[in-house]
């Protein structure tokens, strides 16, 4: 698989373009994977929070750790 991402390949003599990454892909790795997965360890923090801070007097969450 990575000898493909090194080697030039060629279709009927013509060579063709290696892979590489781009501002879009970039762009849309942040936009559909990391923006959601945030948005999810965020939601799990608070439900923490609500579901341990109040009944047991302990904080495990991100909101006691910033103050």
């Amino acid at each position: 698989m990575i000898a493909m991402f090194r080697r030039p390949q060629t279709v009927h003599g013509i060579t063709v373009p290696r892979r590489r990454f781009t501002l879009w892909a970039a762009l849309y790795f942040a936009l559909f994977f990391c923006l959601p997965l945030l948005v999810i360890a965020f939601g799990l923090d608070t439900l923490l929070y609500a579901t341990v801070d109040k009944p047991f007097g302990t904080c495990l969450s991100v909101f006691c750790w910033a103050g």
